[in-house]
Order: structure tokens, then sequence, then C-alpha cells
């Protein structure tokens, strides 16, 4: 990038932000906060077209997105975890993170940065809704598990989690509780029944979503182990594929890739990077669990039965939805259904989670 162009660097926190023009050697701040009068006043001060650039956070993309609109700024938002690592090997003084910011994207082109792509706010409301959902299914699992606990410790081993995760079983099991464990059992059930109430209204919500986009959440749940949330999550965050160059880099991105030590001529593969799209991530490898269990599972489920019984299960199932990742993308990108799925089946499967169109 031209030095002497100018370049502003954003520093964004809950409620202030500091931000940084740099033009050459010439430095101008800037000091405001991030409620709407104090977006306002920093739209004022920016220029129209000058580069601004940001870390990814709980604010950055709606700000990119009002500072791209209002003013014509070519945002640039940037994975704060990456940029650290830059930090780390640039020999710099700069203490305020603004500066930062600024001086790095002065100094590198842009296609040599760690950009996060800025998402719609469609996109936003589907992220959110899959993050959302995560939320409140780990609330409810540890409320359940609390409400296992306290049964176990009541002496009444025999009733399982499962067997627990249905209401009318709590109710039931309830009575036969001592009075000692009651007050606690009954606050974790009231909260668990809260809770679930609170899901089916985000399930409505996440079925309104997915309807919209009927056709892709079709195509991806031709694959079998795909469902409504996993949907969800393709849609929100690999959207069309576009911007990724190719299926591996998508692997990457998600995460399902495993961590390389080069020492000499010896290459060691560790564990999975545990980085990367969490809300992919974290419901991929249950699909690929169910997707070795299906008969439609195809080159995958064959995949899967050679390698387990070198690798064992679990590196196994890591693997599949690798490559389950990586054929969603090619499907998306290319439009076709899962080339082992039954057109029937599919239908059945979208009518059971609610998805079918009404002419169908």
């Amino acid at each position: 990038m031209d030095t002497n162009k100018p370049v502003v660097g954003i520093d964004l926190s809950k409620r202030t932000l500091e931000a940084v023009r740099v033009t050459g050697e010439r430095i101008e701040r800037f000091s405001g906060k991030t409620d709407d009068q104090g977006l306002r006043t920093l739209e004022k001060w920016l220029k129209k077209g000058e580069t601004v650039v940001l870390e990814a956070g709980s604010q950055a993309f709606r700000i990119a997105r009002r500072l791209a609109k209002n003013i014509g700024c070519d945002m640039i938002v940037l994975n704060p975890g990456d940029v650290a690592v830059i930090y780390d090997s640039l020999k710099k003084t700069d203490k305020e993170d603004a500066l930062k910011l600024a001086r790095l994207a002065q100094r590198h082109p842009r296609e040599e940065l760690p950009t996060v792509e800025i998402p719609t706010e469609k996109q936003e409301v589907i992220r959110r809704l899959s993050t959302e959902q995560a939320h409140w299914s780990e609330m409810i699992s540890m409320s359940k598990n609390r409400l296992h606990s306290v049964f176990v410790e009541a002496g009444i081993v025999h009733l399982t989690r499962s067997h627990l995760s249905r209401r009318e079983n709590r109710q039931e099991a309830f009575e036969s509780l001592p009075e000692v464990y009651q007050a606690e059992a009954s606050r974790l059930m009231r909260d668990i029944d809260h809770m679930e109430g609170l899901v089916e209204e985000l399930e409505e919500q996440i079925r309104g979503a997915l309807k919209e986009n009927l056709d892709y959440t079709s195509l991806v749940m031709s694959m079998p182990g795909v469902g409504p949330i996993l949907a969800l999550a393709l849609l929100g965050y690999l959207g069309d594929g576009k911007r990724f160059s190719s299926a591996k880099q998508v692997g990457f991105f998600v995460g399902l890739v495993p961590k390389v030590q080069i020492s000499g001529t010896m290459v060691h593969y560790g564990h999975i990077v545990h980085t990367g799209c969490k809300p992919i991530r974290r419901v991929i490898i249950q699909a690929a669990w169910a997707l070795t269990r299906s008969n439609e599972g195809g080159d995958l489920r064959a995949f899967y039965q050679r390698l387990y019984p070198i690798k064992g299960k679990k590196k196994a199932i890591v693997a599949v939805a690798r490559k389950m990742t990586e054929i969603l993308y090619l499907m998306v990108r290319n439009g076709e259904f899962y080339r082992h799925s039954n057109p029937v089946n599919l239908k059945k499967k979208l009518k059971y989670y609610g998805l079918h169109s009404a002419a169908a």
C-alpha cells in the first residue's frame, strides 16, 4: 500500500474507541464513544474513501458496515489472533493498538493481511441464531447434568441423564426425592422448562430462516447427518462459498486440520488445531457420526470404515468431518446434491423438520 495514502486504525472497547489516521509520518488522533452519537462524531472526522482498519470483535462488524455505508470507507476487518502473531514478529515501539493497526495496513498489501469477511445484516442475523442456539443448548445440558447429580446424591442412581431429559419423566422422578433435595431440584427443573421454552421459540425462527433459503437448505441437507442446526451454521458462515479459493481452505477455516510440526526431515501431524469456525465445527462432528450410520453415507461411510481400524474412531470421525466440510463446499459452489442421496428420503427429511415447501 502507498505509505503516503491515509490509513485509519480504530481500536474498539466496549464503550469507547480510539482512532489514529496515519499519512506518511503524520499522525492524527480521535477519541470517542461507540454509541450512536459517538459514531456520528467519528463519521464527521473520517474522510470518504479512506482505508479504515479494525480488529474483529463484538461491535466490529456493525461499525464496519455503518462506516462503509455512510462514509464510503474502504473497510478492513482483521483476525485478532493472527494480528497478535504479526505484532510479535514486528520490531515496533508503538504502544497504541489503533496506531499498530494503521501501520500494519500501511506496510502490507491487503492480500497479505489476515482479513475477516464483513457479514451482511442478513448473514449476521443467521449467525446470531446459530450462536444463540448453541448457548441455550449448552445451558440446558449443564442444568440437566446438575439435576442428574442431585438424584445421584440422593441415592437414586438408576435414573439416567437421558431419562431425565423428558419433562414428564422429571416430574415423575421428583416425587421420589427426599425433601432435603427437593428445593434445588425444583429450581433446576423450572430453569430447564424455561430454557426449553426459549429453545422452542428459537427453533421456530431457525425454521423460518431456513425456509427463506430453502434451495440452499435442501442442497446441504441432502448429505446424511446434516440437520437444521448444521444447515443454519453453513448458511451463516460458509454461505455460497465464493470467498474460498478451494475445498482445502474451507477445512482450514472450520478448524479440522491437524497441527503440523516439522523438525529436519521429520513431519509430525498432531491433533486438530481447535481454531476456526466453531459454530460449524461443533456440529459437523456430530453430523459425521450420523453419516457413518446412514445407508446413504456412500464413499464417506466407506472411508470411515477403512480408517477407524487403523486410526481409531475419534481420529477417523474427524477425518470424515473434514471431508464432509470439503464436499459440502463443492456441493454449494456447484449447486449439486449429495450424489448418494435419495430424493424421496430427502423430501421426508425436510418434512420431518418442518422445512418442506407449501407446495410439497
